[in-house]
């Protein structure tokens, strides 16, 4: 119980971590996204006035003999261009003669969403030479203009993108400016304040708001208009005695995006600041502390408070079942241990359970019958009835109604116990518990009434400790501690326990020196990677070590017992594991129950061994797991080794995934070759040579996304810190690697990295 307490203490604490980081980290994403949609939104304004100028720069300098016909070029500009707020041609003096010695054209939308257009010259009473002007025609390509205040057209803050216009001899005589007001971008910024503090910010004194900064630090669009084109960022920062904000405003005005905690008007808050290309501004939001960790404090509060009560409540309730129910239990044991030694008159206790009241009437019964036998020499036959009562409650306490669970449709379980003499070793069990499959299966060294002693023993065991424990490790280390007490015989078992998550197909396994399981579907068929600890009976304090893989929907897990792979022919030729992997793939593709598949299987076997003696107790287990296709909480899993050769069982999977997403041609491709590049980058530098691991790789989507979360506990190594591979430079003189992780990036929408619990966790995400 203290270890139980001391590990749900390490729970808590690391689930609380978690949630508390995974919220403000899902925070700080929102509020990034705002300023990169804000980001986009204006690059896209702007180029789009940018374009629209370009592209009728031709057209102006057609018709640039007839200055009458350029009017309507302007207009025709502002009327298809929703942002353009207006347009102008100013032209150097006496280009147009007639016209005056100073000359421009002019068109803007009103406030009546009207076209209107003029022409001014020196004797206009509005006409006057704009402060960019000079400085556009001097240099030598176009570009935009610093933001300014239009006072002829919109009467608003403004930006113009600048571009020569040349008449026939490629002579500048004038130039085109295309404007863009400020004014849209103005009342966007209120528009997302408001919808953020609506949104997210409801109840804070402090809430977040944006602006946006010039190349040289002025505000161009702040809450507090008395800022705008007459401070400077720098200078505000400047008044802060933190010195990091003024960090920050270096880094805004050299182009750079990013963000940072700093201190904002006394106020602990995060800065999101992201630069607008072409423009040269930058996008800032500041969020308050409080707002990006609120969330993630409730929800840690809650799941801690609600972890600690039912830490609590299985305390109690395994403190008192488990003092109650084992103590019967390991006197009976010492007492089987005795009458397995020949003391067939030793008294057994008495037990409640009923699994082994009966498991002690049939030892009763076997008392009784020994010791007439003892006595007076009874005959064989009544020696082998007794074993066969005994072979019958064995049989009993082993699962014997199939389909077992006839109202699930996700899991289909059969499995089969035949012993060489009337009594034997082996066992297997399962049963359901809070959505979790526990099953075992084990084989006792030896045959007959002491093998099935110890079974009967181990059998009980498992079904007591799976009541308290939910981790296969802590189950088998409990069986292990009560087999070895009172074991004077030295008798051991093979056994392997595992636990499935029926939700998710997740698989947690512990193997004591038993048989690897064999993973079957169609496409593949592969023995599960197992470590080799070792049977139970042989030390009590062995620490045995506790494996994860994934069972994909429609894969079948065979279980069975070396009786079956090593049985033989009358030239001693075994049966052996290749014969059985190559049958079970055979099978795969006739997809059969998992009643018909052990059958189909025992045939094989019997088939192959003819008229030969069962030598050995043999039992098959096969649980095919079917799963749950639901879109909205797709969860998929699949486990591979770290060898090459597994890639391909890997392709077999990711083709059933696109296929389930509905994926194209080209994005199945481009996903396939994303996760094998990453894979394959984990099988070949990961772990050392020769060295065998499980390389697990979890599929999850929603409406939204597809994420793809591979694991290994190899070394340590961030693939995300890798600089992009310059795939436009020659291969002569690219270096060699990084070709793999520029594929995952240009693949997948995103990617990050962490180390999680001595594991590389790898999250690839594709938008859907």
């Amino acid at each position: 119980m203290a270890v139980l307490i001391a590990l749900s203490a390490v729970i808590m604490i690391t689930v609380y971590v978690i949630t508390k980081d995974s919220m403000a980290r899902e925070a700080e994403s929102r509020y990034e996204g705002i300023i990169l949609h804000a980001n986009e939104k204006i690059r896209g304004v702007l180029s789009d006035v940018y374009v629209a100028a370009i592209n009728n720069v031709n057209i102006i300098e057609r018709d640039i003999d007839d200055p009458d016909k350029l009017q309507a070029h302007l207009e025709r500009m502002v009327s298809q261009n929703m942002y353009m707020s207006s347009c102008r041609l100013i032209f150097e003096p006496d280009v147009y003669p007639e016209k005056g010695h100073e000359f421009e054209i002019c068109a803007w939308r009103d406030s009546g969403e009207m076209v209107r257009g003029r022409q001014m010259n020196e004797n206009h009473p509005d006409f006057q030479i704009h402060s960019w002007y000079k400085d556009a025609f001097k240099s030598s390509e176009g570009d935009w203009t610093p933001p300014y205040f239009d006072r002829e057209a919109s009467r608003q803050l403004t930006t113009t993108y600048a571009t020569h216009i040349h008449d026939r001899s490629g002579r500048k005589v004038g130039m085109l400016g295309a404007d863009v007001s400020l004014e849209w971008l103005r009342q966007r910024h209120q528009r997302v304040d408001a919808e953020n503090h609506e949104r997210f910010e409801k109840g804070f004194k402090e809430q977040s708001y944006s602006f946006i900064i010039d190349n040289d630090g002025s505000y161009l669009i702040h809450p507090d208009e008395s800022r705008v084109l007459k401070k400077k960022f720098q200078e505000i920062t400047a008044q802060s005695p933190d010195t990091l904000d003024d960090v920050v405003a270096r880094k805004m005005l050299q182009g750079e995006s990013g963000s940072c905690r700093l201190q904002n008007d006394g106020i602990d808050s995060w800065i999101f600041y992201s630069f607008v290309k072409y423009a040269e501004w930058t996008v800032v939001i500041v969020v308050p502390e409080a707002i990006i960790y609120h969330n993630g404090n409730m929800l840690a509060a809650i799941i801690l408070a609600v972890l600690f009560i039912g830490l609590a409540i299985v305390y109690m309730l395994c403190h008192h079942f488990i003092k109650k129910s084992m103590r019967p239990l390991r006197r009976f044991v010492v007492a089987a241990g005795r009458v397995a030694k020949g003391q067939f008159d030793v008294q057994l206790p008495e037990v409640k359970s009923r699994e082994i009241d009966a498991l002690r009437s049939a030892f009763k019964d076997m008392q009784i019958s020994l010791t007439d036998y003892e006595k007076a020499t009874a005959s064989k036959a009544a020696m082998e009835q007794e074993l066969k009562i005994a072979s019958d409650i064995q049989q009993q306490m082993l699962p014997k109604v199939y389909p077992p669970f006839p109202e699930r449709t996700d899991i289909d379980i059969y499995g089969e116990v035949v012993t060489a003499k009337m009594v034997g070793g082996d066992l297997f069990d399962f049963f359901i518990r809070n959505e979790r499959l526990y099953f075992c299966i084990g084989d006792v060294a030896g045959k007959g009434a002491p093998a099935a002693l110890v079974m009967a023993m181990a059998h009980s065991m498992f079904r007591s400790a799976s009541m308290a424990y939910a981790s296969p490790k802590l189950i088998i280390e409990y069986i292990n501690r009560s087999v070895c007490e009172g074991n004077d015989s030295c008798m051991f078992v093979t056994f392997f326990i595992g636990v499935l998550d029926l939700a998710n197909g997740r698989l947690l396994y512990t193997n004591a020196g038993h048989e690897p399981p064999v993973l079957v579907r169609e496409g593949y068929t592969r023995f599960l990677y197992v470590d080799n600890n070792i049977p139970l009976g042989l030390k009590s304090d062995w620490e045995y070590t506790e494996q994860k893989a994934f069972i994909d929907r429609g894969t079948t897990l065979l279980l069975y017992t070396d009786g079956h792979t090593e049985a033989e022919t009358v030239s001693s030729e075994q049966y052996g594991r290749s014969r059985m992997r190559q049958e079970a793939s055979r099978l795969a593709h006739r997809r059969l129950d998992s009643r018909s598949f052990i059958k189909a299987i025992q045939q094989a076997e019997q088939t192959f061994v003819g008229d030969t003696p069962q030598g050995d107790d043999i039992s098959l287990l096969a649980i095919n797991y079917k799963g749950k296709t639901d879109m909205k909480h797709y969860h998929r899993g699949f486990s591979l080794v770290n060898e090459v050769q597994e890639v391909s069982a890997l392709a077999v999977f990711m083709r059933s995934v696109c296929e389930d997403m509905h994926f194209n041609e080209l994005t199945t491709a481009g996903v396939n070759i994303a996760i094998e590049e990453a894979v394959v980058n984990v099988i070949n530098y990961a772990y050392p040579k020769g060295s065998r691991a499980n390389i697990l790789l979890e599929v999850m989507a929603d409406e939204e996304k597809i994420t793809f979360k591979l694991c290994d506990d190899g070394m340590p190594f961030d693939p995300t810190s890798v600089k992009n591979k310059d795939v436009a430079q020659p291969i002569e003189k690219s270096n060699v690697g990084g070709l793999g992780i520029y594929l995952i990036r240009h693949y997948m929408d995103s990617i990050s990295y962490q180390r999680i619990d001595g594991q590389n966790v790898l999250t690839m995400t594709k938008n859907l």
